[in-house]
């Protein structure tokens, strides 16, 4: 009986082997797929499509655990699909005030499971969660230096981005808000890497940081607007940083003149990226160049989408 169970095993070895050598070698190509993906326009076909092919990736992950490609993608993933879908529905939760908003709900998990991928890249690159939690700011650059290089960039941007959503998320507990400035050394440490990372995710981060803390713990409104023009001028066809300006500048500041005149602004860009005109057989949008700003441009119109149709209750209030 037992002569033919180790011949068995090593059938089941090899193809444990095999499995993990081809997910090891279509890996790149995985990263490569998801760096696409940001020319997907259609904001709800995002929203169906995205959550199948996070699920595909899971399971290629669980075959080769030790795999840091595969989960650079799952962090981005799922950080990008928390925040594009979830937390934009979520916007049209908190702008008609709702007191339970499933969507908050959902964006927490999937930040979560972004997180939790995130803190699983790092632990393999020897970066622990207790490094992050316990060194000081100079340690822990330090051991970031030790242990990452710029090929970790992408892993230590979303990872960052999923921590600190899920701090501004549930601002309610004291404990993840007084982390807000691991997050701030993440991006710190990355930024001085790639400055110039997905489209000005750094000169995002620095504005909407100076935005949402209040002004006894450093913030200030005004400098965020001046960071925000910035990035807009810099990067002009991503209509999301206007977006960006409107949510977390604009309305809480109760700033109806100026949310009008960048709505004006943004309903003429909207109007010229949806522009794609097939009489003639091809897309005649001047956006049509600017491809890699579809799926952002997409989140953008349906963030600004629910902001104006909820505006006349924003600003009586």
């Amino acid at each position: 009986m037992r002569l033919w169970i180790f011949p068995l095993l090593l059938a089941f070895s090899s193809c444990g082997t095999l499995q993990k050598m081809a997910v090891r070698s279509s890996s790149p190509m995985f990263r490569d797929s998801s760096n696409k993906l940001v020319r997907e326009s259609n904001w709800e076909f995002f929203k169906d499509s995205a959550p199948g092919n996070l699920k595909f990736l899971e399971i290629l992950s669980l075959q080769d655990p030790d795999n840091t490609v595969l989960l650079s993608v799952l962090v981005k993933g799922y950080a990008g699909y928390a925040f594009g879908v979830h937390e934009t529905m979520a916007l049209e939760d908190a702008l008609l005030d709702k007191e339970v908003s499933p969507a908050k709900k959902q964006a927490i998990f999937f930040y979560t499971r972004a997180f939790d991928y995130g803190l699983d890249y790092l632990n393999k690159k020897n970066l622990t969660r207790q490094d992050l939690l316990s060194l000081d700011e100079t340690e822990l650059k330090k051991k970031m230096d030790d242990k990452l290089d710029k090929d970790d960039v992408s892993a230590v941007l979303y990872t960052a981005q999923a921590w600190g959503s899920l701090i501004s998320q549930q601002k309610e507990n004291i404990v993840l808000v007084s982390q807000i400035n691991k997050v701030k050394i993440l991006f710190d440490w990355l930024c001085k890497k790639d400055p110039d990372i997905d489209f000005g995710t750094c000169d995002v981060f620095f504005a909407q940081y100076d935005a949402i803390r209040p002004r006894m713990a450093g913030g200030s409104p005004e400098r965020a607007e001046v960071l925000y023009r910035a990035v807009i001028k810099k990067y002009p066809h991503n209509l999301l940083n206007r977006v960006a300006l409107i949510q977390f500048v604009y309305l809480p500041g109760f700033e109806k003149e100026k949310y009008e005149n960048e709505a004006k602004v943004l309903k003429e860009e909207f109007s010229k990226w949806e522009d794609v005109n097939r009489d003639q057989l091809e897309n005649t949008s001047i956006y049509k160049d600017h491809q890699e700003y579809n799926l952002l441009n997409a989140i953008a119109k349906k963030r600004f989408d629910m902001i104006e149709t909820n505006k006349t209750k924003i600003f009586e209030e």
